[in-house]
């Protein structure tokens, strides 16, 4: 059992690249990590961390021992799985992933809300505007906004995103006319979401075709959130999802434009590893946010 422990803190320190994230993730102190990784090292024999720099560096040894080791917990994770659904109880630490407007204005209450229901798993939510790879191997759930790539997890759809245009007042009030088509749009200054290429390209539907613009920008932000205040600040047009505009529309410091050439962008989706059998704890947090926002939240 000892040597267990020891292999699933040495797995985690991989993973994290960190003594202190990995302790972090597992709920022990740095020191009781270390200790754990010292002992295992002086069982095996050999060197599995190479300490002399500030990053950590396996050791060859170490290379194989954590192969070895990943294989040996993803199976230990599918025991502990298959016993978790016999007891119908989920249980454990779930983490997930989310872009961070996204998780900013909507994870709150669906996640709140499953941990009342199931009091036995805690949850850490990880805000990270990063485009899709890489995906940290200790997260459970992914949450992302399409178009994704070509990936070995699977993919559950959350819900619908249709994107808009958007402007402030004082925006509007500065300019001769709004636009009337999505070929105006290339007269205005623009604010662009650096995140995806979809920042830079605009699509909308045209007579029942899509329509792409692509406007020039002076000013990218890589997080939503700075986007819709770069546009509440009156400084141009936005290209945004709904849900990230919904707010600041409700309060009057967004205006909605062109509505009738609005397309649908793909969908949210909520992200996960194949296993033969998923931990009661991810397949429950799965199924309640996805029925939560099918009741709470169309966008």
């Amino acid at each position: 059992m000892a040597t267990l422990d020891a292999l699933r803190v040495f797995v985690e320190v991989v993973r994290a690249a960190s003594f202190t994230a990995a302790a972090r993730r597992l709920g022990i102190s740095k020191s009781l990590a270390s200790k754990r990784v010292a002992a295992l090292e002086e069982q095996l024999g050999v060197s599995l961390i190479n300490r002399s720099t500030r990053k950590l560096h396996l050791t060859e040894a170490g290379r194989i021992y954590y192969e070895h080791g990943l294989r040996i917990r993803e199976e230990l994770e599918s025991a502990e799985a298959r016993v978790q659904s016999v007891t119908s109880q989920p249980m454990g630490q779930l983490k997930v992933s989310a872009q961070v407007s996204f998780g900013f204005m909507y994870l709150a209450a669906p996640t709140t809300a499953f941990m009342r229901r199931y009091p036995d798993v805690s949850v850490e939510i990880l805000l990270e505007d990063q485009r899709f790879e890489p995906i940290d191997e200790s997260v459970d759930l992914a949450i992302r906004m399409g178009p994704l790539p070509d990936s070995s997890m699977v993919s559950r759809p959350l819900c619908k995103v249709v994107y808009g245009l958007y402007a402030a007042p004082d925006f509007l009030a500065r300019v001769n006319a709004p636009p009337v088509q999505p070929q105006d749009i290339r007269a205005f200054d623009t604010i662009f979401y650096g995140n995806y290429d979809l920042g830079a390209h605009w699509r909308f539907t045209l007579n029942g075709q899509p329509f792409d613009v692509e406007p020039e920008s002076r000013l990218v932000i890589n997080n939503l959130l700075g986007v819709v205040e770069a546009a509440k600040a009156g400084f141009g047009l936005a290209y945004l999802p709904t849900f990230s505009a919904r707010a600041a529309v409700e309060s009057g410091e967004l205006v909605p434009l062109l509505q009738p050439y609005w397309n649908e962008h793909g969908s949210m989706v909520v992200l996960f590893r194949s296993r033969k059998y998923l931990p009661d704890k991810t397949r429950a947090y799965l199924d309640f946010i996805t029925e939560w926002f099918q009741e709470h939240l169309q966008l």
